[in-house]
């Protein structure tokens, strides 16, 4: 019952990221193949396209909340809400999005569609398996963040 209470929220908070962050990724690396055939500036074009895509619908998510919160129909969005955010979203994704960012996930994205001799498959494959390592960290962030909020 936890683990699928788990599952669900996991699912519910990062699947709309994961969605636009593919597409994002896809297109990025797309356009940078019509552009280049270098394998390691596409991987990191397509990473920073699914960083890109991925992180702004992270913020919207955030944002959303804060603005329900607030009700923000009366209050403006401040400075300070926009410095909550980006806190918690560095709490969350930092030491992840590093280490994903920079080495592990254009690596995949390069390796990838070379083995696979299939361009879009390969960024697609890399993609997921570039996901499954940074979620891994994500979600243990995640937790831990969620623990210490409710010790304090």
């Amino acid at each position: 019952m936890l683990v699928k209470r788990k599952i669900k929220e996991w699912l519910k908070r990062y699947l709309p990221p994961e969605i636009v962050g593919t597409i994002t990724a896809i297109a990025a690396a797309t356009l940078a193949h019509h552009f280049t055939s270098n394998g390691i500036t596409i991987a990191y074009v397509a990473t920073l396209g699914e960083s890109i895509g991925f992180f702004a619908t992270v913020f919207i998510q955030h944002l959303i909340v804060v603005i329900k919160k607030n009700k923000i129909i009366d209050k403006s969005f401040s400075f300070l809400d926009f410095t909550k955010i980006m806190g918690s979203m560095a709490i969350e994704y930092g030491p992840a999005g590093i280490i994903d960012s920079f080495l592990l996930r254009p690596f995949f994205m390069y390796i990838f569609p070379s083995l696979l001799s299939n361009f879009t498959l390969g960024i697609l494959v890399g993609k997921i398996v570039g996901d499954f390592t940074f979620y891994l960290l994500v979600i243990v962030s995640y937790e831990l963040k969620k623990r210490k909020t409710l010790r304090d």
